[in-house]
């Protein structure tokens, strides 16, 4: 017979609590998102407790253990998800196709697998996704496949076969992903073998590797030092944090040393964490995890805009309401066998509602979304969405086809150089069907070399989370530039990124900060960023006007600082906007950015456009024009956002060299 122990329920209280206020945005709990990993560890320790007593007992059954595992996961994710369809049937298009695509892969237990293949974790693009935190379900749900029956085949070499094993998968996948999470942190974050060793930490404890502690003072040492490295990660780890990795180690060690401290017996800080109103947040926090990000996800999305602190603290207590409810009557009476008494009866009931929500989500991916719910102009807003251009967007040079010149064409194919290079981030591509139109227009012909989140500027390494090699590609694209004696030279990037780390509005979100550094910096901070992107941009000018280059510099579009297609879609939806709109776009940084780099035009005779002469009048931007979104997101143009600014760009396709 397993023994009960409160104080489980109340550390899984702890990582629920800590999870829900960080999506929430309280900004206290930075790294509010390691509660997920607590959940790991809790999870190992649980079930490999289960399985080991039951194989030395000789009554383990491999059926058994996954009936007691539907029983625990399938009701309440199944009741979930058939709420959450009924409330995503008013869903934009784009919004319903997504959550249908990620439906189907929660209910085949891999929606860890396609959310790694879309965004990471902590993009502004989760905003958009009900169901992504379901993705640390997707690798519970794969553990449970694999480690029992691993567990059941390492038991016939004795204790010492099952402990060696438990050690060397836990050692292998920890290196893993230490080594994976650098290169590629979104599958380091989202794949099984890279995230392993967490559940692995708790079954080191049940199988009982560590010693026994029987000294009271000893244990209310371990389990207060176990308690503070939670906190500490908490306090410390941020969206910046290089994660999970090595730094995963903090709250898992944690995890495992408040699982170690009160198995023999209570401490102060397991009485604390087993006082009822810890149990109860405990017992429901399962419900809680499943309810409260749909919530908050769908919230948004029903108001086309970021949730007010008042609004999002509605949305929590709902999710707590929800949660218990959930709780009482739903996992409780399949737990119980008051309903699905019988594991065929279980294991069918399960098979017929995970069956009809599959095909009713195939029609929403079939359907791409079900447009026709609503009228032409609403969802004429929402294509907003994907108005792109996928040949140029997709189009990201490598150093290897710049070394060779086999990179995007823009204009008349022609043999040798090209007349102009079009260099930035993911603006460049963007912008890019503006340049595609004059170049015909024109009889000319460029290059896109465009790089995601990297901006031209030399001597500069992006050092966040997400980007890796772009000191390497700004430096093979001007030598490229210089062994083609291209002529002219266009430069575009989200340069106030750069300058100041990110918009006011999404560090509220809780998005990543971006740090740049160059060989005269010292430290990664936002003022230090602003001083590596000024001499960056300074090198890049002067390196190109060494061959008396023609150079035009363009500023960034304004940053809306929201879904632009889905808040013109919503309040079309409601009647409160036509085919045009413009709103109010206010940012310190960007002007500051802004009049930088007008003024380094004058200092280093350079063209310097700013699509705010178009778009723009004072602080009252256009987003819409003619039924059309010009955003796809907040500050991506669309495809035909980009059309807009071919008259602006004109006057410089007429002078080209």
């Amino acid at each position: 017979m397993e023994k009960y122990r409160p104080d489980i329920d109340g550390l899984r209280a702890v990582a629920v609590i800590s999870v829900v206020l960080f999506h929430a945005g309280v900004k206290a709990l930075g790294g509010g998102y390691v509660g997920v990993d607590i959940f790991f560890v809790i999870s190992g320790y649980l079930i490999t407790r289960y399985i080991d007593q039951r194989i030395r007992a000789g009554k383990f059954s491999i059926l058994e253990f996954y009936e007691r595992r539907v029983r625990r996961i399938m009701p309440a994710l199944l009741f979930l998800l058939l709420v959450a369809s009924v409330l995503s049937l008013g869903a934009l298009p784009d919004d319903l196709y997504n959550f249908a695509k990620s439906e189907i892969a929660a209910i085949l237990f891999a929606p860890n697998i396609l959310f790694f293949r879309e965004a990471g974790y902590f993009d502004a693009a989760a905003k958009l996704k009900p169901l992504l935190h379901l993705w640390s379900l997707g690798v519970e749900e794969q553990f449970y496949i694999c480690f029992p029956v691993t567990l059941l085949v390492a038991s016939r070499w004795g204790r010492r076969g099952t402990l060696a094993t438990v050690y060397i998968c836990l050692l292998g996948s920890f290196t893993l992903g230490v080594w994976t999470v650098h290169d590629h942190p979104s599958a380091a974050f989202y794949l099984l073998p890279f995230r392993a060793w967490e559940p692995l930490v708790g079954a080191f404890v049940a199988l009982g590797a560590p010693p026994r502690i029987h000294d009271v003072w000893f244990r209310n040492a371990v389990s207060v030092s176990g308690l503070g490295l939670i906190f500490l990660s908490f306090i410390l780890y941020s969206p910046d944090t290089l994660f999970p990795g090595a730094a995963a180690a903090m709250p898992c060690l944690g995890a495992g040393l408040l699982l170690c401290g009160n198995e023999d017996g209570p401490t102060i800080v397991g009485s604390l964490l087993a006082t009822r109103p810890m149990v109860f947040i405990g017992l429901i926090s399962y419900s809680l995890y499943l309810w409260h990000w749909t919530l908050l996800v769908l919230g948004e999305q029903f108001l086309g805009r970021p949730m007010t602190a008042v609004e999002t603290t509605w949305v929590v207590l709902s999710s707590v309401a929800a949660a218990a409810g959930s709780w009482k009557f739903v996992e409780q009476p399949f737990r119980k066998r008051v309903v699905g008494a019988s594991r065929r009866t279980l294991f069918l009931q399960m098979a017929a509602v995970a069956t009809c929500l599959v095909v009713v989500a195939g029609i929403g991916v079939a359907g791409h979304g079900l447009p026709g719910r609503f009228s032409v102009q609403v969802a004429q807003y929402a294509a907003g969405r994907t108005d792109r251009e996928s040949e140029l967007s997709s189009c990201t040079a490598s150093l290897e086809h710049l070394q060779h010149g086999d990179v995007c064409h823009i204009g008349s194919a022609k043999s040798g150089k090209p007349d102009f290079i079009l260099w930035g981030d993911s603006h460049a591509a963007a912008i890019a069907p503006a340049f595609r139109v004059l170049a015909k227009e024109t009889g000319t012909a460029g290059w896109l070399v465009s790089h995601p989140g990297c901006a031209p500027l030399l001597g500069v390494t992006r050092v966040d989370r997400d980007i890796s090699g772009c000191s390497e590609f700004n430096d093979a694209v001007i030598s490229a530039i210089e062994r083609y004696d291209i002529r002219v030279v266009w430069l575009v990037g989200r340069w106030d990124i750069n300058a100041s780390g990110r918009t006011s509005w999404e560090l509220s979100q809780g998005q990543h900060q971006v740090f740049i550094l160059d060989k005269e910096s010292s430290k990664t901070s936002l003022s230090e960023s602003r001083a590596v992107f000024e001499r960056g941009l300074r090198r890049t000018l002067t390196r190109l006007q060494q061959g008396q280059r023609n150079v035009i510099l363009l500023i960034d579009v304004p940053n809306t600082s929201m879904d632009t297609p889905g808040f013109l879609a919503w309040s079309a939806s409601r009647g409160r906007i036509g085919r045009d709109a413009r709103i109010n776009i206010v940012s310190h940084d960007r002007e500051s950015v802004e009049g930088f780099l007008l003024q380094l035009g004058k200092e280093s005779h350079v063209t310097v456009l700013s699509p705010k002469q178009l778009l723009c009048h004072e602080s009252n931007c256009l987003i819409a024009t003619d039924g059309r979104s010009l955003y796809r997101d907040d500050h991506h143009l669309t495809v035909f956002g980009a059309l807009q600014l071919v008259d602006l760009l004109r006057p410089t396709f007429l002078h080209l060299d």
